[in-house]
C-alpha cells in the first residue's frame, strides 16, 4: 500500500531539521524490515516462498474478479478433493488440493460438458478456475469455480468463462469478453444452449457476469456456448 506524507512546513529551518531526523528514522526502519524480511524469506521452501510472495502482492493490489485459470495433471482423486500438480504459466505451480464444494464447484467433462462425479474423475489432464482465497498449507487448498476432467489426450477443452459484458459487435463480427479482458470470436453459427434445462437461450442472454463454457473450432472462433443459470 503506497503511503503519503504530508508536512506542514513552519518555517525553512523547522522543514530541513524535520525532514533529516524523518530521513535517517525511515532509513533505519527500511533496513530493519529489509533484513527481517531476509531473514524470514531464507527461511521458507520453494513452495512457502511462492504463496508467501502471492500474498503480498495481493495485499497491495485489488483482487481480480476474473477466475484464474489453471492446468495440469490429476495425480488423487478423495472424496471430496482432487489433488493435481499445476503446470500453469499463471496462478500456483506445483502440487496443490482443488476442494470440490458440491453447492460453489462445477466438476464438468472435458467433450460434452456435463457434470462428472468426482468417482468418475479420470486420472489425466485437468484445468480448473480458481478464486483468490487460498490457504497457506503445505501442499496449498483451494475450492475452485470449475473443474475441467476426463480431458482426452491432444484435444482441446471447453473454457469456463465468466462474461465481463454482454456480447457486443466489433468489426461486423460478434464477440465475448471474458472477465480476465479474453475475447472469444463467436462464429456465426454459433450454437447457443442452457446447462442441463430445457429452457430456450439467446445470445442476448449473456449479461455482465454471466457464466458460460465455450468451445471452439478448427478456426478458434467459439461454435458452441452453454449457459449457467444464476
Amino acid at each position: 500500500m503506497r503511503k503519503k506524507y504530508f508536512v506542514l512546513v513552519l518555517g525553512i529551518a523547522a522543514a530541513v531539521m524535520a525532514g533529516g531526523c524523518s530521513g535517517g528514522a525511515d532509513s533505519k526502519t527500511e533496513a530493519a524490515s529489509t533484513e527481517a524480511g531476509a531473514q524470514e524469506s531464507s527461511s521458507m521452501s520453494d513452495s512457502e516462498k511462492a504463496s508467501y510472495y502471492a500474498s503480498e502482492e495481493s495485499s497491495e493490489e485489488t483482487v481480480s474478479d476474473a477466475p484464474v485459470k489453471v492446468e495440469g495433471t490429476i495425480l488423487e482423486v478423495g472424496e471430496d478433493s482432487i489433488t493435481v500438480d499445476s503446470t500453469s504459466d499463471t496462478g500456483y505451480i506445483g502440487e496443490m488440493v482443488l476442494m470440490i464444494d458440491p453447492e460453489s464447484t462445477l466438476v464438468l467433462d472435458g467433450v460434452n460438458g456435463f457434470p462428472v462425479e468426482l468417482k468418475d474423475v479420470q486420472i489425466g489432464t485437468f484445468e480448473a478456475y480458481l478464486g483468490p482465497a487460498m490457504t497457506m498449507s503445505l501442499p496449498p487448498q483451494t475450492t475452485p469455480y470449475a473443474v475441467i476432467v476426463n480431458i482426452p489426450e491432444g484435444q482441446y477443452a471447453p473454457q469456463y468463462v465468466v462474461a465481463a459484458e454482454p456480447v457486443d459487435e466489433v468489426q461486423g463480427r460478434q464477440t465475448l469478453i471474458g472477465a480476465d479482458e479474453t475475447t472469444y470470436t463467436l462464429a456465426r453459427n454459433v450454437n447457443v444452449q442452457p446447462f442441463l434445462t430445457k429452457n430456450i437461450v439467446r445470445l442476448e442472454d449473456i449479461a455482465t457476469d454471466s457464466r458460460c463454457l465455450v468451445w471452439m473450432n478448427d478456426e478458434g472462433d467459439v461454435d458452441r456456448i452453454v449457459l449457467f443459470g444464476e
